[in-house]
């Protein structure tokens, strides 16, 4: 054997052995990390099993209560380990390698939001609606109990794989029960309405003292302004309150969408009601279909006519078309008010459309809203040839100018030449003063 044999043969034994080497310590660091998963798992599983047994306890403590003082003190339980479940459950992907498991975040989390509505219940007993939740809620939990006693145990010398497959079999279980249903349930709609009430800072909103509504009123009031976007398909429909919220301007505001019968959503749209039953804004989500938008095109005298057909759903005030815009496959189309031949820019209300079938893309009157109990001065003290005198030397009036209203001001604007970039010169009509321009780069 030659001496370069030998070096080759020796450089070929070096080589497996550091691979062999390599591949062990690989081995023992995947081993490790599995290690440590199982760990996780079974601490998690075991943890999720004491407070699911915690919550189920609780729910039926609740339904043996004798009071409705000891029921009270049996949903708060419910709902804190409630809390405490989701904790772990969203904590749980930072530790383990699960897919996410959403039947029992759901269950969890829509348990808890809706215990608070029996919780509140002062009477003798609770109506039929909130037993047969705390049932769905109780055998959810009944049936997931076994899947986390089998992870914990299994976690101590079997596979992740295994594991993992009792994971996939307890989340379809799940998928298959009744889930807590609140679509379309007045009671409880009417509770989280006046769960929270809003206390309107001073002086007030903007509709400050006017009437109110319940959530079941601001719903039909929202399906009247929808119109035909909230009456097409087969089956009955519901509109149900979304959710909810308030700002130092509008005061109380509720979300509004529709459903069927089993809480399925049945339109893209979310209308937004005040309390006093204005709709400050609507809102579609997903995109419009690229088929009807083959088979249908309007133009802009026909998108203008639609919304015309939404303005008078909307407000008794009728409103001035003040600007159209097309971009893309949208129509812009903006409105204000014109008082007494006087243009109110400020409240402006903006359209969007779908340019191909006509469809509402987005209605946003928060705006108009902003500046709906001010009151605006709309009678000049000075006439247009007063308030043209107080114009500057370099500008030249190219039309007749306009009343309107520029920064809460009433002013005369000027259409002028002369000066590049300045298209109109605004003039206080009540003092003559100078009150700016409208420039453009």
């Amino acid at each position: 054997m030659n001496v370069l044999t030998k070096s080759i043969i020796s450089l070929l034994c070096v080589t497996t052995l550091a691979g062999t080497y390599y591949s062990y310590r690989e081995h023992q660091n995947n081993r490790q990390w599995e290690q440590q998963q199982q760990r996780n798992t079974q601490y998690w599983s075991h943890m999720q099993s004491i407070y699911l047994r915690e919550f189920d306890y609780a729910l039926a403590e609740s339904l043996a209560a004798p009071t409705f003082t000891v029921r009270q003190e049996a949903l708060q339980s419910a709902i804190e380990s409630a809390n405490d479940i989701l904790q772990y459950v969203r904590s749980a992907s930072a530790t383990m390698n699960f897919p996410s498991w959403s039947s029992y975040e759901s269950f969890i989390t829509d348990g808890s939001r809706y215990l608070a509505y029996p919780a509140s219940e002062k009477g003798i007993s609770l109506n039929p609606d909130q037993l047969e939740q705390i049932q769905r809620l109780r055998t959810f939990a009944r049936t997931a109990l076994p899947y986390l006693d089998q992870m914990r145990k299994k976690a101590v010398d079997s596979s992740l794989s295994d594991i993992q497959q009792i994971s996939t079999e307890m989340e379809e279980a799940l998928s298959q029960l009744d889930s807590v249903s609140t679509h379309g349930n007045k009671a409880f709609n009417e509770f989280l309405y006046n769960q929270n009430p809003y206390i309107p800072p001073k002086p007030g909103t903007v509709f400050a003292g006017e009437t109110t509504y319940t959530a079941t009123e601001l719903a039909a009031k929202a399906k009247i302004f929808m119109g035909e976007a909230w009456n097409k398909g087969a089956g009955k429909q519901i509109v149900h309150m979304a959710s909810g919220g308030s700002s130092p301007q509008f005061g109380e505001v509720m979300d509004f969408k529709l459903s069927d019968t089993d809480g399925k959503p049945t339109s893209s749209y979310t209308a937004t009601l005040s309390k006093s039953g204005h709709v400050l804004q609507v809102r579609r989500k997903g995109s419009i279909s690229e088929k009807g938008a083959v088979e249908q095109s309007m133009d802009l005298m026909q998108v203008i006519a639609v919304a015309d057909t939404w303005m008078a759903r909307w407000s008794a005030e009728r409103l001035t078309l003040v600007a159209k815009e097309i971009k893309e496959t949208s129509i812009y189309l903006t409105y204000i008010p014109v008082r007494e031949q006087v243009s109110i820019p400020q409240m402006k209300v903006v359209w969007q459309f779908d340019r191909r079938t006509g469809a509402l893309k987005s209605f946003d009157a928060s705006n108009y809203y902003s500046y709906y109990n001010k009151t605006f001065p709309i009678h000049p003290k000075l006439t247009e040839e007063q308030a043209s005198a107080k114009l500057g030397p370099k500008v030249n009036v190219s039309g007749k100018p306009k009343l309107e209203l520029h920064n809460d001001k009433l002013v005369y604007a000027f259409p002028v030449t002369g000066i590049e970039g300045v298209s109109h010169v605004y003039v206080n009509a009540r003092t003559g003063a100078g009150e700016g321009i409208d420039y453009n780069l």
